[in-house]
């Protein structure tokens, strides 16, 4: 049965902000250098409860499955741009997910304060309110980690393993710019959204609909639906990086410019092709 959408309640980005937001002496995150890091440990997970974080606000950016994005004035942030200009302490929320696959999640700061680490190493939702429970049941809506202090002047990237719960080391590895990715396409995108970053990641290779083997890698595309809604999280940066990030705009572009091809969000349907050939 599929949720009824809220209406008015669904944003689409106008505005893509596609320059650097200050100075700042780090450099980016480098695709090539990255490794998942098989001894990472997964931080404390604290319930809602614990936390004081609601997730009921951002539930309603979990739609049916290709809806149309009316215009509700959210603001698109470039992912790869997402830089404290103010020191915090960071936190990181499960708001929920739509893949039958086990995905985990890490991070990596640059500049100002240099670490990486695991986020949520299972991303499977249990409970009401879960776009589906189809085990593992890891995770529940509004469960959060705390990933500690970064320093002004820190550059945050996140990276999605694309079910690494379950292949590991050869599950293929997205990041925040589209040259991070095996497939050279967009998996992620970000929403300034209050007081906080919202951020959902493809977790499927290839382009829209594509099935069989990419002849320029070798990998099989794996009919994706390029929605975004495999893992959906908020980041807790703090009002005013919020601020920050969003109030240096670049000339108004369209969503397309990043490549990504949405036709919805958020999706009700799991991956039903080659991740149940998995279980």
């Amino acid at each position: 049965m599929i949720k009824k959408c809220l209406p008015g309640l669904i944003f689409t980005a106008t505005t893509v902000f596609t320059g650097p937001f200050w100075q700042i002496n780090s450099a980016s995150a480098d695709p090539f250098s990255f490794r998942w890091n098989n001894s990472w440990q997964q931080p404390q997970i604290l319930p809602r409860e614990t936390t004081g974080f609601d997730d009921t606000f951002f539930q309603q950016y979990v739609q049916a499955e290709r809806v149309a994005l009316p215009n509700s004035q959210q603001l698109e942030l470039d992912p790869s741009k997402l830089f404290l200009k103010y020191s915090h302490n960071v936190s990181v929320y499960f708001i929920n997910e739509g893949a039958k696959y086990r995905n985990q999640l890490a991070y990596t700061a640059t500049g100002a304060t240099n670490r990486s680490g695991l986020v949520f190493n299972d991303i499977s939702c249990r409970g009401r309110g879960c776009v589906g429970d189809w085990g593992g049941g890891a995770l529940r809506l509004g469960d959060g980690v705390n990933l500690g202090n970064f320093a002004a002047g820190t550059k945050l990237d996140f990276w999605l393993r694309a079910d690494g719960w379950r292949l590991g080391d050869s599950a293929n590895i997205y990041g925040s710019q589209a040259s991070f990715n095996p497939d050279g396409l967009q998996h992620m995108v970000a929403y300034a959204v209050r007081d906080y970053i919202l951020i959902g990641f493809e977790d499927l290779y290839g382009p829209l609909g594509a099935r069989g083997i990419d002849p320029r890698t070798g990998r099989t595309n794996e009919n994706s639906d390029r929605d975004f809604n495999d893992v959906v999280f908020v980041v807790d940066v703090g009002a005013d990086n919020v601020r920050a990030l969003a109030s240096v705009p670049e000339p108004t572009t369209t969503l397309s410019v990043l490549g990504v091809g949405i036709l919805g969000m958020l999706k009700w349907r799991r991956r039903q092709n080659k991740a149940e050939k998995l279980l």
